[in-house]
C-alpha cells in the first residue's frame, strides 16, 4: 500500500479521493518513534499535527507532584496535535509512544492551508473536536460530581466497549493496569484496587493479568445507574 493510500485510514481523510490523498501527502513527513518515546511535552513552542499510520500514543499531564492524568489514547487513524495548530499556544499536555508507531506530521502552516482548502477536512475537523470535547466534558463531570465506584465502573463500561465477548462474559485483553485507570479517571491506583477486588468478590468481574472479565455486564451497568 503507498504512503498515500495509508493516509485513507485517518479519520478527517476517509472519504477522500486518491487525488486529493496523494496532495495530501505531499504534504505531510512520514516518522517512526519507538515505544515510550516522548514525542512531544507539555508546554512545548511547538505546532505540527501528527496522524497516527500505526502504534498507539497516550496524551497525559503530570502535576508538579508526579502525578499523571491521563486524557486519551489516540490509535490507528486517529489525530493529534490539532489544538496548538489552531490556536498557536504551546501544548497542553505531553504525548508519549505506547507502541512503536508511524506518524504522518504536517506543520500547522500546512494544516490551516488544507482546511481552508478543503471543507471536507475542515468539517471532519469540527467533528473530531466536538467528540474530544463532549468526552472530556463528561470526564470533569465524574471527576467533580462522581465517587470512585461510579468512575470504575463507568470506566470499565468504557473498556467493554472495545472489548470480545463470549458467552462467559466481556474480555477486556490487554487490560490497562490499576495506575493507567486511576490517572484517566482522576484517582489513585489503591482505590482502584480496592474497587477492583469489591466487585470481583461479588462475582462481577474477574481478573487474571493483563487481563479483566466482565462476567455480568448487565448487572455492572445496573450498578453503575443506580
Amino acid at each position: 500500500m503507498s504512503y498515500a493510500a495509508r493516509l485513507r485510514i485517518v479519520s478527517l481523510f476517509e472519504d477522500l479521493e486518491a487525488d486529493e490523498l496523494s496532495r495530501i501527502a505531499e504534504l505531510c513527513s512520514l516518522h517512526r518513534y519507538e515505544k515510550q518515546a516522548q514525542i512531544f511535552d507539555e508546554n512545548e513552542s511547538t505546532s505540527d499535527v501528527f496522524f497516527v499510520l500505526a502504534g498507539s500514543v497516550r496524551i497525559s499531564s503530570y502535576a508538579m507532584s508526579g502525578r499523571e492524568i491521563t486524557y486519551r489514547d489516540v490509535s490507528i487513524g486517529g489525530i493529534f496535535g490539532e489544538f496548538a495548530a489552531v490556536d498557536g499556544l504551546p501544548r497542553s499536555a505531553a504525548v508519549l509512544a505506547l507502541s512503536d508507531c508511524t506518524l504522518a506530521r504536517m506543520s500547522s502552516a500546512r494544516f490551516t492551508e488544507l482546511l481552508q482548502n478543503n471543507g471536507r477536512v475542515a468539517v471532519r475537523l469540527i467533528e473530531t473536536l466536538v467528540a474530544k470535547i463532549r468526552g472530556m466534558s463528561e470526564r470533569v463531570f465524574e471527576v467533580s460530581a462522581l465517587g470512585i465506584r461510579e468512575r470504575v465502573r463507568k470506566e470499565l463500561l468504557r473498556l467493554a466497549a472495545q472489548g470480545s465477548s463470549d458467552p462467559s462474559g466481556v474480555l477486556i485483553k490487554p487490560a490497562p493496569t490499576h495506575y493507567e485507570i486511576a490517572a484517566r479517571i482522576g484517582s489513585h491506583r489503591e482505590a482502584v484496587t480496592r474497587e477492583f477486588n469489591r466487585l470481583e468478590d461479588a462475582g462481577v468481574i474477574e481478573i487474571r493479568r493483563q487481563e479483566i472479565r466482565i462476567k455480568d455486564i448487565r448487572r455492572l451497568a445496573a450498578l453503575e445507574e443506580a
